[in-house]
């Protein structure tokens, strides 16, 4: 299967999560997504074969997306991005 970045925003933008992440997140636009869910959203099927989480993850991280381990949730319900998870630009080196 083929995700493109495109093909995610597109289907993020139409839907809403089905449950909320708990361990793994993908943040699109201001919305956490459990990558799974969200892979499933956007390909149009429950039937993921063999794709777990982390694997999801990666797919999403590579499209540009962030993504998050062990999400920790702030006062407003917001994701605590600590700053190692925090997006850098090309070529920036921490």
């Amino acid at each position: 299967m083929t995700i493109t970045q495109e093909s995610v925003l597109l289907a993020a933008a139409d839907a809403r999560p089905n449950v909320r992440p708990h361990r793994h997140g993908v943040l699109i636009g201001s919305v956490l997504w459990a990558p799974k869910d969200l892979l499933r959203t956007v390909i149009g099927n429950d039937d993921l074969g063999n794709v777990d989480s982390p694997r999801a993850m990666k797919a999403f991280n590579i499209l540009g997306f962030q993504t998050f381990t062990e999400t920790v949730y702030t006062a407003d319900g917001l994701p605590f991005v600590h700053p190692d998870n925090q997006l850098r630009t090309q070529g920036a080196r921490p």
